[in-house]
């Protein structure tokens, strides 16, 4: 949720250039790559459901981090966190899920905090800029990672994150050219040498180790679970942009926000097992 923060610093140190920012996340790839080097056979044993799924969380990763760069960063956060509605929707096209009365309050939930959001006032809604509109996509690519990463879930959490950052630098870099993002000329050296600290704090503090842990635990953890400690990202994300930038949040975010998280609770009870709901009893 406080991933805006070293992003937009390394943005402003970059002047205008789109360098500085893939740098940063390009620098986790170079880490692990002697490791992947050594796990190749069974990285290419994953086939195209493991480049499947780290492309989509790539681009997923992608249009987040550049949403966050050009818009609003409450407004986009919310759009991303319309995942649970494209969830419901894939898992019922893509893997035969049943749509529940729970799921059909989750897409209903989710759409009207959709339409708060974006307003209604001016015909369909429908975001109308390029970041909600970046926000909104990386939800639902996001939700076609996790198809894909169901597919390889007999795979190491290091392989799904080595095919995500396999992609992701070079799909933030052709997104910062779409105009109204930055351009390929030679960055401010002096400056990016100045923003050093936060070029490696993003790709080793926050890049790595998110990416990582998120395939990581929710590989090990029920849906609901994951879905709980996730919705985490918005409130972190709504705090912190509300102290520390003057970015315009009012009711309509705060309605939009609420219905956003009720659609994600809703989620979480659709996704959990009965048996785990049954008083005295927990899922193994």
């Amino acid at each position: 949720g406080t991933s805006w923060i070293p992003l937009r610093q390394l943005d402003a140190a970059g002047l205008g250039s789109a360098w500085a920012t893939t740098a940063s996340f390009m620098l986790p790839l170079v880490l692990i790559l002697p490791w992947a080097a050594v796990r190749a056979r069974r990285i290419a044993a994953g086939g195209w459901p493991l480049a499947a799924a780290g492309l989509f969380m790539a681009l997923s990763v992608a249009l987040y981090a550049e949403g966050l760069l050009r818009g609003s960063i409450a407004r986009v956060i919310l759009l991303f966190y319309l995942t649970p509605v494209w969830s419901t929707l894939m898992g019922r096209f893509m893997l035969g899920e049943p749509i529940t009365g729970l799921r059909i309050a989750t897409i209903v939930l989710g759409l009207t905090g959709l339409a708060v959001i974006v307003g209604v006032e001016h015909g369909v809604p429908l975001p109308r800029s390029a970041a909600e509109w970046m926000g909104l996509i990386a939800g639902v690519t996001w939700g076609l990672a996790m198809v894909y990463v169901r597919r390889t879930e007999r795979m190491a959490a290091f392989d799904r994150v080595f095919a995500q950052f396999v992609f992701v630098a070079p799909l933030f870099l052709a997104l910062a050219l779409i105009p109204g993002g930055r351009s390929l000329a030679a960055p401010d050296w002096a400056g990016i040498a100045g923003a050093a600290g936060w070029l490696i704090t993003f790709g080793v503090v926050w890049m790595l180790p998110v990416i990582w842990l998120t395939v990581y635990g929710g590989s090990r953890l029920d849906p609901g679970k994951v879905a709980i400690l996730l919705m985490f990202e918005i409130i972190a994300g709504l705090t912190s942009a509300a102290i520390l930038t003057d970015e315009p949040f009012g009711l309509r975010e705060l309605i939009g926000a609420a219905l956003i998280m009720a659609a994600g609770g809703v989620e979480i009870f659709a996704k959990t097992p009965a048996r785990s709901r049954e008083p005295g009893r927990s899922a193994r």
